[in-house]
């Protein structure tokens, strides 16, 4: 993996990382309303999500 990949990657890990605390954000107001159906469901896409975040960054770290 090229130098340039490697920014270009965490550029976009950044991107992501900043979506994923908004979510978590609308998963607080979710539990605020008591609507605890739609933050578990809320909190499990960023728990998959942030697996995936987990993944990319192993790679980077094995090509650095």
């Amino acid at each position: 993996m090229e130098k340039n990949q490697i920014y270009s990657e965490i550029e976009s890990l950044m991107v992501e990382l900043e979506v994923l605390i908004k979510s978590l954000a609308n998963s607080r107001e979710y539990i605020a309303e008591e609507d605890y159906q739609r933050a578990q469901f809320k909190l499990s896409e960023i728990e998959i999500e942030l697996q995936s975040v987990a993944g990319r960054v192993a790679f980077i770290k094995s090509n650095i």
